[in-house]
């Protein structure tokens, strides 16, 4: 069975670079998740109404024991917009600009919340979507690309691959392998990274192998074509 590994730098090819101990493999980034808060096309009406859905799903929720800024200060915020926009109605010009900046005061406070948000899923990959959408906000969504580029390399160590692809912007990457490709239930996930290539260990020698790299926005993209090699 081969191992995941889930770490963090980025590591540069070169004529070493295929001859780690087991404990020195170069370390992988995990992909991280983005918040979409979408608000600025939206009306003063409904950036109330987003903002107070965010602390509704908020408060109590255990995933946010401190929230920064706290929930009772974006509901400061929400109380005297509601009250600059009732003043604006029949008010003079001064009303109004009051009401705008209160609007904004409640806007860059719910990007600090976003920020909160993204960096508490952030610190638990695979409950990253759920976190996010129980704030009552959205996951930004990109649209994966196939993958172009996509190559291997022989390191000349038995029962290793060097797997690469050209790189994609603010994306990650899905590798998988398999012995017999036309079963699809065959393929396995070696490892998601957000790094363009990754070392493959722990391979049967001569055996032949087929790989295969997806990209991963919000959702996995379409898979590159189907490499193969037999292993040293």
């Amino acid at each position: 069975m081969l191992w995941i590994f889930l770490i963090t730098a980025h590591y540069t090819v070169t004529s070493e670079a295929f001859n780690y101990p087991d404990n020195t493999m170069p370390k992988q980034a995990i992909l991280k998740m983005k918040v979409a808060l979408k608000m600025s096309p939206m009306t003063i009406l409904q950036l109330i109404d987003f903002s107070k859905h965010v602390i509704n799903c908020m408060t109590s929720n255990a995933y946010f024991p401190s929230p920064s800024p706290s929930l009772a200060s974006i509901s400061a915020h929400i109380y005297n917009l509601e009250a600059a926009v009732a003043a604006s109605h029949h008010g003079p010009p001064t009303a109004t600009a009051n009401k705008l900046a209160k609007r904004v005061l409640l806007h860059e406070a719910m990007t600090v919340l976003g920020a909160y948000v993204e960096r508490i899923a952030n610190q638990d990959p695979p409950n990253a979507v759920t976190i996010i959408t129980s704030a009552g906000m959205e996951v930004k969504r990109a649209l994966p690309a196939k993958p172009s580029g996509f190559r291997l390399k022989l390191t000349g160590v038995p029962g290793e691959v060097l797997l690469m692809t050209d790189r994609v912007r603010s994306a990650g990457y899905k590798w998988e392998y398999t012995t017999t490709p036309d079963v699809q239930e065959s393929w396995q996930v070696y490892l998601e990274n957000v790094n363009r290539e990754v070392l493959v260990k722990g391979l049967t020698s001569a055996t032949r192998y087929y790989f295969r790299v997806a990209v991963i926005g919000h959702r996995i993209g379409p898979w590159s074509q189907v490499i193969n090699t037999v292993v040293l």
